[in-house]
């Protein structure tokens, strides 16, 4: 990608999140960009193709994230994808809080979406059954299989959530990541074992 058009990203993005996808223009990116309508336009002709540029940065950029900290290695716990998550969802607030409409508008994204999503579960379910592994999650009930498939879903669905619930009862944004990490701690905290326990709330403890 060349320098202009990674300037334009930069700059919708930092116009999204601070009006909201739909109250910004071409040329309203163009001005915050420094460069004239018809270069913008040389780059980006359409709305369209700037708003699948942005989500095709996102994407790149949450794989990026997740890669860098290295999840399935090491001494990790689960809410260290969880906090990767909440961290994203507020560099990128503007596509957690207008995610419906986005959807609809560009059928492309959606596509892309579901399949984040589907990979986001998948990765939840891996790191419980490490957890398993580990002692500091509780082997799943022989009575109830598939019950840490559903914990997936749930703990998916809070983090991808959370931003928007949190905007909506106008939390301020320096405790969202924070009581974010608490509330999945919530959700997985009956089926810890003690040491799980143990670990989690020194995580939380300790968590910039």
């Amino acid at each position: 990608m060349n320098k202009t058009k990674q300037c334009i990203i930069l700059s919708a993005i930092n116009l999204y999140n601070k009006r909201g996808f739909t109250n910004v223009l071409n040329q309203d990116v163009a001005k915050e960009t420094g460069i004239s309508l018809s270069n913008f336009n040389y780059h980006f002709p359409a709305k369209k193709d700037l708003i699948l540029a942005v989500c095709a940065y996102l994407s790149l950029e949450l794989e990026i994230r997740i890669s860098r900290d290295k999840l399935f290695s090491g001494n990790f716990i689960g809410l260290e994808i969880t906090k990767i998550f909440l961290e994203f969802e507020m560099d990128f607030k503007f596509f957690y809080l207008d995610t419906f409409n986005i959807l609809n508008s560009y059928p492309e994204i959606k596509v892309e979406t579901v399949r984040q999503v589907n990979n986001a579960v998948e990765m939840i379910k891996n790191l419980n059954f490490m957890s398993i592994g580990k002692g500091y999650l509780k082997p799943e009930p022989i009575d109830n299989p598939g019950l840490y498939d559903h914990i997936a879903h749930q703990l998916w669905m809070q983090s991808f959530f959370w931003y928007a619930q949190s905007d909506f009862r106008n939390l301020k944004d320096n405790t969202i990541i924070k009581k974010g990490l608490e509330s999945s701690y919530a959700i997985i905290y009956p089926y810890l074992t003690k040491i799980g326990i143990e670990k989690y709330q020194e995580y939380l403890i300790n968590v910039n």
